[in-house]
């Protein structure tokens, strides 16, 4: 399809004339369009058409469509219909009153060609764009981020479940594929044994009897991978997505033992279930589904689930609105200090890089808050704390009661003896520092109780410059002023909370990592639209909530 630009013309005097009437006091909507007109425009959306074909449906229009699709959660059909008769949808969209508005299905033609063409953020940036124009957002302010999990959009399989599935799907795809070569090389049982979803067949009771079913599956797999890898196999069918996620699956959950005991050329290799003696590859790379190989497992406190994770980060300045600045969509295992490398540099490409970051401990480690501090930007929350025992029992001696002599490499311990040893040890590529003291020195020490447990003292550093901060950011934890600044982080939970039960933003809606990145995105647009609207209107920001009891116990007491 191709582009025709559509102007961006005034509201229609006849509807703005309607929309009044409709709304005396005023709506959302139309304090939307009165305050940042159409927001998107065509000339943005034109690399994503063909410069030939069929004419398209107006793209600023769409785009802004899907924000208030997404703002009010309606499918596809039922925006569609809104377009055509609400008088404030109307009114924002500056349509005429007799326009018919466009079939459903453009705007998932619309979703895939954003996907397609990398044009996500276009959505969210373009408004923030608008709003820093109008002095409503603007960098070196304070920011805050916080990260939820989100559930794919298959169903959770255990790993049973997921080999099972697995080979289903691949048979599924190669009967649509070449039927007649699979139909020469299906197993007749494999009929009985795939033929309903991973779930619906009785799995047998007994670790025995599981492992057996698990075997028996496993073997399946190998022999139908061994008929598609085998000389006279058409070569293409190695390359159908399915096969290949059979391989991976099956390379994680199973282990080739060799041949069986049975003579004869057709003798089957023995094929033996993975379990945790014998490890397994990194949630990462793990397949958790068939539909959605994107998809990971992920563990976070008593939380597991399948799926992905979505980072908020907005602006909690006083005197303007808390609008979302950036959403950061990742892998579920990948953790939060992993994600804010990322999400600075997003910030500061928008021009966004806050002066202060507020954000919570899983984002706080000693190399990210000195590569904050090298962009200017002040990353507070709770630092990493020292969980040696020395610490925590409160009576020994810490990394901070030795003399650092960074220069010479040389430590001196609160007994006044000096290390023998400072030599870097690299652990999954970081640098550290093991410092070393002489068993001759510890063993007759008198504070040796208060000190080690062992022959002597073994200290680990990290290098001068991330010890230094890590050192400085604990103890600015323990001044009275980090916990009053620090109570501004607690609101992005609430944007969270609304994000999931109001907008759904907990559940992935698509498949694929691309396509839940684009649903964040539209639905971080879409709470940026209903709360400019409510601020337009002079709404002022709720407070935060109190139960029943605490509102009672901090009123004034009475004369």
């Amino acid at each position: 399809m191709s582009l025709r630009p559509t102007p961006c013309r005034d509201v229609p005097a006849a509807t703005a004339d309607i929309a009044r009437a409709a709304f005396p006091h005023g709506s959302p909507y139309l304090r939307l369009r009165d305050h940042l007109g159409t927001i998107f425009t065509d000339a943005q959306f034109a690399s994503l058409f063909a410069p030939c074909g069929q004419p398209a449906e107006c793209p600023w229009r769409l785009a802004l469509v899907s924000l208030l699709q997404f703002a009010e959660n309606l499918s596809d059909r039922r925006a569609a219909e809104a377009v055509r008769g609400r008088i404030d949808w109307k009114y924002l969209l500056g349509l005429e009153l007799t326009d018919p508005g466009f079939d459903a299905s453009v705007l998932s033609e619309f979703r895939g060609r954003l996907v397609a063409g990398g044009a996500e953020e276009h959505l969210l940036d373009t408004l923030l764009a608008l709003c820093r124009d109008l002095k409503l957002v603007s960098a070196r302010g304070r920011q805050r981020t916080d990260s939820t999990h989100v559930l794919g959009a298959v169903r959770f399989l255990n790993r049973l479940e997921c080999v099972t599935e697995t080979l289903r799907a691949a048979l599924n795809a190669l009967a649509m594929a070449p039927p007649e070569w699979l139909r020469s090389q299906a197993d007749p049982a494999w009929l009985e044994r795939y033929n309903r979803r991973a779930g619906d067949h009785e799995v047998p009771q007994g670790e025995a009897k599981r492992r057996a079913h698990a075997e028996q599956i496993g073997r399946d797999g190998h022999q139908l991978l061994a008929a598609i890898m085998a000389p006279g196999a058409p070569i293409w069918l190695r390359q159908i997505p399915a096969v290949e996620l059979l391989r991976q699956a099956w390379l994680q959950n199973f282990s080739i033992i060799g041949d069986a005991p049975a003579a004869g050329p057709e003798a089957a290799p023995l094929v033996r279930w993975r379990t945790e003696q014998e490890g397994f590859p990194p949630s990462l790379l793990m397949v958790a589904s068939p539909y959605d190989p994107e998809v990971h497992y992920a563990k976070k406190q008593s939380t597991i689930w399948i799926g992905y994770k979505v980072h908020l980060t907005e602006t909690c300045d006083e005197g303007g609105p808390h609008l979302i600045t950036h959403v950061e969509t990742t892998p579920a295992p990948v953790v939060d200090r992993d994600a804010l490398e990322d999400i600075h540099e997003a910030l500061e490409a928008k021009g966004l890089l806050p002066d202060t970051h507020l954000v919570d401990a899983g984002y706080v480690a000693a190399d990210q808050l000195v590569a904050s501090r090298k962009k200017g930007v002040r990353l507070l929350g709770p630092a990493p704390k020292d969980y040696q025992w020395q610490a925590q029992s409160g009576e020994g001696f810490t990394v901070q009661d030795f003399l650092l002599d960074w220069d010479r490499e040389v430590a001196t311990c609160p007994a006044g003896h000096q290390s023998k040893s400072w030599s870097p040890d690299y652990h999954q590529g970081r640098t550290a520092f093991k410092v070393r003291f002489s068993t001759t020195d510890c063993r007759p020490c008198s504070l040796k109780p208060q000190c080690t447990r062992s022959g002597r003292r073994l200290l680990t550093l990290r290098p001068r410059e991330e010890h230094e901060t890590l050192e400085a950011a604990r103890e600015r934890e323990t001044q009275p002023a980090f916990s009053k600044e620090y109570q501004q982080r607690a609101g992005i939970e609430g944007t969270i909370s609304a994000g999931v039960r109001v907008l759904h933003l907990r559940h992935s809606r698509y498949i694929g990592l691309a396509k839940t990145h684009l649903q964040h995105v539209l639905t971080a647009a879409a709470m940026n639209l209903i709360r400019l609207g409510a601020w337009f209107g002079g709404t002022p920001l709720a407070q935060t909530r109190q139960s029943g009891f605490t509102k009672l116990m901090t009123l004034p007491s009475c004369p």
